[in-house]
Order: structure tokens, then sequence, then C-alpha cells
């Protein structure tokens, strides 16, 4: 009988205690970044056809993200920054690596994707380009 009643007793606190499940205090879901954070397949129509972006907030502006690959310029280039405006990424001009600069727009698509337009300036050629990002 003191087992039944430990056991009911054991149950009781047991079922008092809250779940705790590990919150990502840092994310906000209202924040219009939100949508764009992560991991991305591109399917690029100018310079690389297949490749892999990583998109992050900006830890120094809560407004932009930088998206790590922008382009597939490979190693040692510095992301491209882009500022989130509800539902569109806009980079401006700038010089990611040696010998490329970039700049232009993706905008966030009911489907979940990311349809770019942007141009490449690689070593004084310009490319100019359509992509889309999906997970």
């Amino acid at each position: 009988m003191k087992k039944w009643i430990l056991l009911i007793l054991v149950s009781a606190v047991v079922l008092q205690m809250p779940a705790c499940l590990p919150v990502d205090e840092d994310i906000d879901p209202d924040d219009p970044i939100t949508k764009f954070l992560g991991t991305w397949k591109v399917n690029e129509t100018c310079v690389r056809l297949n490749y892999e972006v990583e998109i992050v907030p900006d830890p120094g502006n809560s407004a932009q993200v930088l998206i790590n690959n922008f382009g597939s310029p490979g190693a040692g280039y510095d992301p491209a920054v882009g500022l989130v405006v509800t539902n569109s990424i806009f980079v401006s001009s700038q010089t990611i690596g040696t010998g490329w600069t970039i700049n232009g727009k993706g905008t966030y698509q009911s489907n979940g994707t990311i349809s770019w337009t942007y141009t490449l300036l690689i070593n004084q050629v310009e490319y100019n380009c359509t992509a889309v990002y999906s997970r």
C-alpha cells in the first residue's frame, strides 16, 4: 500500500513540473529576417549552376543579414551584407573579395523560396544573374 501512495505522490509531482524545452530566445518569429535565415540551395543562371549559401543575422545590425557564399566565390571571400525590408533582401553594391563586386535584390516568395536578380562584376566582367534559393 505504501508503494502505491509513493507512486501516486511521485506521479503528481512529476505531472506538475513544466516541460523543459530549449528555446532560442534570440530568434523572434515576428522579425522579418527570420524567414531568410538558414542554409539555402541555389539554382543560378550565370556563373555557377548549383551551390549553397547560408544566411545568418548580422550581429552589428538587427535589420541586416550576412549571406555566406553569395555568388559562390569560394573560400576566403567576405559574406554579402543584405538589408531586410519586409519580404526582400537588398544587397547594395559591395566588394566581397579581390575582383568581386555584387549588388541585387532577393524577394521571399509565398512558396518559401527566395527569387533573386543581381549583378556580379568579376575581374571587370559583368554578369546579370537570376537565382532561386530553396531549402
